[in-house]
């Protein structure tokens, strides 16, 4: 059976989730609009930058934010959080289930530090 979060982590996450795609969104857009303004390529060099990029941030998009469901939450949690969208901010608003949570995900990655955010 896969872990569960409490209700009050689900509540406050689901509250979240438009502010966390929307900073993805954001950064996405960004660096889509610094590939269009690249000097020195090729409308086609510029081109293929740029679709390279979406096809990269809609994978990320829909590894974070596809399939919202608090049966499924606990997924997200860790690639949020990689790529720091939870926040060490939001992560204070949490409880030591999804600190846990994403500890063993952590250990199980081998990884030694906190994810930056």
């Amino acid at each position: 059976m896969p872990p569960s979060i409490p209700e009050r982590d689900w509540k406050y996450l689901r509250r979240i989730q438009p502010e966390m795609l929307a900073a993805l969104c954001a950064r996405i857009n960004g660096r889509t609009k610094a590939l269009l303004d690249a000097g020195g390529k090729s409308e086609h060099e510029i081109y293929a930058d740029v679709f390279q990029h979406i096809e990269t941030s809609d994978r990320i998009v829909a590894e974070c934010f596809d399939d919202w469901r608090r049966s499924a939450i606990w997924l997200k949690i860790p690639l949020l959080r990689r790529e720091g969208l939870l926040t060490d901010d939001h992560l204070a608003n949490l409880s030591d289930d999804v600190h846990a949570l994403l500890e063993r995900f952590r250990m199980l990655a081998g990884e030694d530090g906190e994810a930056e955010g």
